[in-house]
C-alpha cells in the first residue's frame, strides 16, 4: 500500500510539473514556435513497443454452494513466471488541434511449465500432480480525445472511450486432485476467459522540451461490468520520446498497470487481481 501511495504521489508531482512549466519557460517560446511547426501538420501517429515488467496475479476461488473457497498465487506457490514482457500497439489520427481518435493493444503472453506439486487449498487436494499455466491475456483501448489545453510546447487531453477487457488465464492439474472429497484425474483449478468491453477514462499530459525531445504522461481508469464481468483498472505510465527525424521517435517509458476483475457463472465466483509495473521501449512513427 505505501509503494502504491509513493507511485501516485510522484505521477501527480510529474503531472504538476508539466502542466506548470510552460509558463516559466517561455523565453524561446517564438524559437521553439517556429521549429515545432515542422511536426505540427502530422497528424497520424503509429506506435510499437516491448516492456520488462513484473508482474503480481492472485485468484480467488468461491464455490456460491458450499462458500469454500481457494486462494492462488500464481508467481508465488505456482511457479508462474513473475518477469515477462508486454507488447504494445498504439496510434493516433489527429482531426484538428482539439479532436482526436486514439487506439492502444497491450499483449501478454506467460506460461508455466507443467510442475509437480503437493498442495493443499482448503476445498482442493492436490497430490502428486502436474500443473500447468496459461496466460493469454490482451487489452484494447479505443477512445476520444479531445484537448483541453493546446499551445506549441504543452498539451492537457481528456480520453473517452471503451476498454476491451479480454482476460485468457487458466489453471489446470492432472493426477491425483480432489475437490470438495471427491477425486478425480483432471480438473480445471482455476478459469478466466471472459471478453468485456468497459468504459474509460483519462487524462494525457505532454510538455515538449525541444522540437526533439518531449515527455507525455497517461492516467487511465477503467470500471464497469458487462454480463456477468465487473472489473476496475488503473493504467498510468510516463515516457520520453526522442525524435530521430520529422517521422521517426525512439520512446522509452515506464508503466504501471492494476486491474481488479470479478467473473460470476453458475456455480463459482472467481476473483482475479491482476498487475504489473515496469519498462519499456518503442519506435514511434508520425505522418
Amino acid at each position: 500500500m505505501f509503494n502504491k501511495r509513493k507511485h501516485h504521489i510522484l505521477l501527480f508531482a510529474v503531472v504538476l510539473a508539466l502542466t506548470t512549466y510552460p509558463a516559466r519557460g517561455y523565453t524561446n517560446k517564438a524559437l521553439h514556435a517556429d521549429e515545432a511547426n515542422l511536426y505540427q501538420k502530422n497528424d497520424v501517429a503509429l506506435g510499437i513497443g516491448f516492456g520488462i515488467v513484473k508482474f503480481d496475479t492472485n485468484v480467488k476461488v468461491s464455490d456460491k454452494q458450499s462458500g469454500s473457497t481457494r486462494y492462488l498465487d500464481l508467481e508465488g506457490n505456482l511457479d508462474l513466471p513473475e518477469i515477462s514482457h508486454v507488447n504494445t500497439i498504439y496510434g493516433a489520427y489527429r482531426f484538428n488541434k482539439k479532436h482526436s481518435i486514439l487506439f492502444e493493444y497491450f499483449a501478454i503472453n506467460r506460461s508455466a511449465s507443467p510442475l509437480k506439486i503437493d498442495e493443499n487449498y482448503d476445498d482442493l487436494i492436490i497430490i502428486d500432480a502436474e500443473v500447468t499455466i496459461t496466460d493469454k491475456t490482451r487489452f484494447y483501448n479505443l477512445s476520444y480525445g479531445y484537448s483541453l489545453f493546446h499551445d506549441d510546447r504543452s498539451n492537457i487531453m481528456l480520453v473517452a472511450g471503451l476498454n476491451g477487457l479480454d482476460l485468457r488465464l487458466l489453471v489446470e492439474a492432472s493426477g491425483q486432485v480432489t475437490v470438495n472429497g471427491v477425486t478425480k484425474s483432471d480438473e480445471v483449478v482455476a478459469e478466466a476467459n471472459v471478453f468485456a468491453p468497459l468504459p474509460l477514462i483519462g487524462l494525457n499530459f505532454g510538455f515538449s522540451f525541444t522540437p526533439k525531445l518531449s515527455v507525455a504522461t497517461k492516467i487511465s481508469l477503467v470500471g464497469g461490468s458487462f454480463e456477468d464481468v465487473s472489473a476496475g483498472v488503473l493504467q498510468t505510465s510516463i515516457n520520453s520520446l526522442y525524435r530521430l527525424n520529422q517521422h521517426a521517435g525512439l520512446i522509452l517509458g515506464i508503466t504501471y498497470f492494476n486491474a481488479h476483475v470479478s467473473i460470476v457463472d453458475e456455480t463459482d465466483v472467481t476473483d482475479v487481481s491482476y498487475g504489473y509495473r515496469g519498462a519499456y521501449i518503442g519506435m514511434h512513427l508520425a505522418f
